[in-house]
């Protein structure tokens, strides 16, 4: 099933191959004129383009093929010229993976499980492939000179890292190279077989590489992209993880520096610090289900002016809505230009939060039905998975959409109460 709630996702050729990027082009052809179109670094995606290609053109629709390239900047540039923006991407899965994230002029994507597999069918295979290079363009100067033009005065001197792990960041790259001077770079060649590491912005085994370098240079900051540029995880000057939330809390009070009751979102996985960071500055706070689908949407509907999500995903109403991780380091630089990145977040650091933490179960429904017995008397809210919240802790818990897991996501007030409430419903959930 790779038709999922947020993406198209499978593994290549075993689930997603030329013949069904064929039929998506065809399929997508049929109802949008003017169709632009990316690739990220993987292996499958620059196997499925030309056929992806030649199932709009078999449509009579138009494309225009900008070769590899980050999500943030597809929707960048199909927010202005285009009736849909298309990239072939898997994020940060590993390498066998590929797939189609989808998006509208308005930045919002289309739901691959209402928007596309209803039309979805089989064609006649094609008689000849187009070669994408034909069709290729390049529109990236307006992407460049934006960010250029933000980062002017920003003049920052201090060392820091990129990893890029071998991804889509490629104009990324270029920006970065002449923003900061200073700047070491990690897997900066795209290189769809990640030969440092899968292309994960949160899995620790992926920033080892990043650590070392911050530690061995001396740096300030470490960052890392992952596989289609849409996420930005940050490393400090010691080399600890700063997680997405503690990120938002940092990025919040430029964003709200000048401006009063402006709607902020945040997901539900996210730490109480968030809400109540947003309404010390005259925020509004509004927490979100998880996903970029859904909180595209709602920043559409409430008119927010940012939101974050645990998972390193960043949106800003300045750049369109959507996903856009050099703004969060713009903004996160300029937070900490007069101190350190540690003593920064180390502000926020209120309360003990476990992170997401993936258990294996056999029926997803029932597992989440044992919680809900054992909780009962717990004020208990349904909006994603299900959140249980007690006087001195809380716990989200979502069922995953691919895999037979339960993602969980603790917080208390004291590190020594969440040690106990991750092994009292760990213990539930390996029952």
């Amino acid at each position: 099933m790779v038709f999922k709630a947020y993406d198209i996702r499978g593994r290549y050729p075993e689930e997603i191959d030329e013949n069904f990027s064929y039929n998506l082009g065809r399929v997508l052809g049929e109802k949008y004129k003017r169709i632009f179109f990316g690739i990220d670094s993987r292996i499958g995606s620059d196997k499925i383009k030309d056929h992806f290609i030649t199932g709009v053109l078999d449509s009579n629709a138009e494309i225009i093929y900008s070769g590899i390239i980050s999500t943030p900047l597809l929707y960048f540039l199909t927010k202005d010229k285009f009736d849909l923006g298309v990239i072939a991407t898997a994020s940060h899965n590993p390498k066998e993976f590929t797939g189609f994230k989808i998006c509208g002029k308005d930045g919002i994507p289309l739901s691959p499980e209402k928007d596309i597999k209803p039309a979805f069918k089989q064609y006649k295979k094609p008689d000849r492939i187009y070669d994408s290079e034909k069709y290729r363009k390049d529109f990236e100067n307006g992407y460049i000179n934006y960010y250029l033009d933000k980062f002017r005065h920003l003049e920052y001197k201090d060392k820091i890292v990129v990893d890029f792990s071998n991804g889509a960041t490629v104009y990324e790259k270029r920006i970065i190279e002449k923003v900061f001077p200073n700047a070491y770079f990690i897997g900066d060649t795209p290189d769809g077989n990640f030969p440092n590491h899968a292309p994960d912005t949160l899995k620790e085994e992926c920033l080892e590489m990043l650590i070392n370098k911050v530690k061995e240079t001396g740096a300030k900051m470490g960052i890392i992209f992952d596989g289609d540029g849409d996420r930005i995880g940050i490393v400090d000057e010691k080399g600890n993880t700063v997680r997405g939330d503690i990120l938002s809390c940092i990025i919040i009070p430029e964003i709200l520096k000048e401006k009063k009751n402006e709607t902020v979102i945040y997901d539900l996985r996210c730490s109480h610090i968030v809400p109540e960071t947003i309404v010390s500055l005259g925020g509004k706070p509004l927490r979100s289900r998880v996903g970029h689908y859904f909180i595209k949407k709602t920043m559409k509907e409430k008119n927010a002016i940012f939101a974050g999500e645990l998972s390193n995903h960043f949106y800003f109403k300045e750049a369109g809505g959507f996903e856009a991780p050099l703004l969060a380091l713009y903004y996160i630089l300029k937070s900490v230009r007069n101190t350190s990145l540690s003593e920064v977040a180390r502000g926020y650091m209120k309360y003990s939060h476990s992170g997401e933490i993936n258990f294996k179960v056999k029926d997803q429904k029932q597992t989440i039905d044992k919680l809900l017995k054992e909780y009962q008397d717990s004020n208990i809210d349904y909006t994603d998975g299900i959140t249980i919240e007690q006087d001195n802790w809380w716990a989200n818990i979502r069922p995953s959409n691919t895999e037979p897991l339960l993602r969980v996501n603790i917080e208390t007030e004291t590190e020594m109460v969440l040690k106990r409430k991750i092994k009292e419903i760990g213990d539930i959930l390996k029952s």
